[in-house]
């Protein structure tokens, strides 16, 4: 009997790269999200830390550097801010372009399992005419 083949085998394999691909940017994606929020975790307990310490302080020089370094984590804050915005819209877009790979090639697939199963269905009755063929000629004998 002839072995099973899918016509779209090659169209298959290219979708299920697609989706890998896919599934590859998404997760680059959601790791450059949470580096983000780590670092604004990060820069939040530093700002905790220099708001103590500026407490401890009576020289104005130490204040009026301690106050300018407060300004720049508030501005690398908003800029963390923004980057996670950006980052998070990025994910979504990846999550749609995954959610649509991941349709194509399960489109691919139901096919080939419907096609597999067809072959297999018509495989066993030609197996089975083949075995009663055989059995019927071994019986009667050869005509």
């Amino acid at each position: 009997m002839k072995r099973f083949s899918f016509n779209l085998q090659k169209l298959l394999e290219l979708r299920e790269f697609e989706e890998k691909n896919a599934k590859t940017a998404l997760a680059a994606a959601i790791s450059e999200a949470d580096r983000i929020k780590a670092d604004l975790h990060n820069l939040a307990a530093e700002r905790v830390r220099v708001n103590k310490n500026r407490n401890d302080r009576v020289d104005v020089r130490t204040l009026m550097a301690l106050e300018n370094y407060v300004k720049r984590l508030d501005v690398k804050k908003d800029e963390l801010l923004e980057n996670l915005a950006a980052s998070e819209l990025l994910i979504e877009q990846r999550r749609e372009l995954f959610k649509i790979a991941m349709q194509k090639s399960s489109v691919l697939h139901k096919l080939k399992e419907k096609q597999f199963f067809t072959w297999r269905k018509e495989n066993t009755k030609a197996e089975e005419s083949a075995l009663e063929d055989a059995a019927y000629s071994q019986k009667y004998g050869a005509v």
